[in-house]
């Protein structure tokens, strides 16, 4: 991996080491001779393999915080202050990786193709979904594939993406 810094190579090893053993970035990057946090996430930027051994690291990383967690709220002797702390860590990891999340992480997917170029097309949008899953652990982002009105707007009843309406929008469907 060729990413341009004064820092060598056996620094992001360290990084990737202490994100796997579930410290967190800006813990990290305080530590001495270790880069700044927004210099870290500029190689991520530039560099497609770093930035996924770093997302693999804080995965793994997040995994073992849940673990300890866990062994911490069972041997703790208060069993409310125990489960504040559990509840604490499992909120804190639910908002930094979507494998500890609340809620399952939904894909709603409508499609309309014409053409040859309908596995391309598909194949495109998958892509760009999974690029913005990949490169946001804390947002939600639309993946957005225009296409012109397919069959399930074929009567031109449902209002187009401008706000304008089809035809017979908000009319008594009992009266023509």
């Amino acid at each position: 991996m060729s990413v341009p810094t004064l820092y060598g190579p056996e620094v992001i090893d360290r990084i990737v080491e202490q994100l796997a053993h579930g410290r967190s970035l800006t813990e990290i990057c305080r530590g001495r001779g270790m880069p700044k946090r927004q210099t870290v996430h500029a190689w991520m930027r530039t560099s497609d393999e770093l930035a996924g051994r770093l997302l693999e690291a804080r995965e793994v990383g997040y995994h073992l915080r849940a673990e300890r967690a866990v062994a911490a709220a069972k041997s703790c002797s208060d069993p409310i202050a125990g489960r504040l702390a559990f509840d604490a860590e499992r909120w804190y990891l639910g908002k930094l990786s979507l494998a500890f999340a609340e809620k399952p992480v939904a894909f709603g997917v409508q499609v309309n193709v014409a053409g040859d170029d309908a596995f391309a097309t598909i194949a495109g949008a998958l892509d760009r979904a999974a690029a913005a899953v990949a490169g946001s652990s804390t947002s939600t982002r639309i993946v957005d594939l225009p296409s012109s009105p397919g069959p399930a707007d074929a009567p031109r009843k449902l209002a187009d993406l401008d706000g304008n309406g089809g035809e017979r929008l908000g009319q008594d469907p009992d009266r023509s």
